[in-house]
Parts: C-alpha cells; structure tokens; sequence
C-alpha cells in the first residue's frame, strides 16, 4: 500500500519503476513452464506431420503401383543399368547393378537429400551397388560426394 501523504506523482514514479521489475519476475518464474510447452507442441506437431507424410505416401505408392499381371504374362525382368569402370589394369571392365536389388526401397523415387540420409546405415556392400547404380543414372553430385566420404571415413 501507499504511506501515507505521498503525491500522486511519486505513485507514478513507483509504479513505472515497481512494475517492470515485477513482470519480469514473472516472466522469468513462468519461462520454463512455457518452454516446456512449446517443446510439447513441436513434438506433436512433428509426429502429426510424420504421419501426415506417411500415409500420403502409402497412398501414392498404392496408386502408382502397376496392376497385376494377367497369368499367360511372364513379368518383365528387373531394369539393369551398365556402368564401366577404368580403375582395373587390364581396361574397360563392365557392372551392372539392378534396380530391384538396391538397398533402399524406390531408389528412383527418393530425391538426393533422403538417400544421403539414409548411406551411414548401410553396409559398404550396399553403398558400392548404390554409387554405381548412380554413377550409370542420374549421377548426382550430392550423394556421389556422401559415399566418397563414408569411404574415405
């Protein structure tokens, strides 16, 4: 309360000084519960747009999946692609790799940041199949320069 006889301008002066400080007592007091909250709503927010992009994609696949083969058909063999390699000392030496066989499902599909994601976890095995399947194909500088890396690590 206010002694008595103080002016109304020594009030005001007390207020402006009195009240940011206890504001910011405030805000300081309730920070880590508002931190705390906002993490929360990340969180949920992250697993809702995962589940989101997950099923947009279990329904794109199901889409663009081919329809079944009628029985007299025989399928179409697996898509190879060739790739020649110098490093040998006899010369030209020829790989192929097949498509069905890579490592990571819709390799075709995945773009650039999602494969060099996803090298650390695969065997060195995987990774030579995959760089020559990209060496032949898209060739692209991004995840040629991860597996050189990962190679060289």
């Amino acid at each position: 309360m206010t002694r008595p006889g103080t002016t109304q301008v020594e009030r005001l002066a007390a207020a402006a000084f009195y009240v940011p400080i206890g504001l910011g007592a405030q805000l300081v007091g309730d920070l880590p519960a508002t931190i705390s909250k906002a993490k929360q709503q990340i969180a949920l927010a992250r697993f809702i747009g995962k589940m989101a992009v997950d099923q947009g994609v279990k329904q794109l696949r199901e889409q663009l999946s081919p329809a079944p083969l009628p029985p007299e058909r025989s399928p179409e063999p697996p898509q190879v692609e060739e790739v020649v390699l110098v490093d040998t000392a006899e010369g030209a030496e020829l790989a192929q790799v097949e498509v069905d066989v890579l490592a990571l499902p819709d390799y075709d599909q995945l773009p650039a940041a999602h494969i060099v994601g996803k090298l650390e976890g695969l065997t060195q095995l995987e990774r030579d199949s995959i760089e020559l399947f990209e060496t032949a194909g898209r060739h692209r500088r991004t995840v040629l320069g991860k597996l050189d890396q990962l190679r060289k690590a």
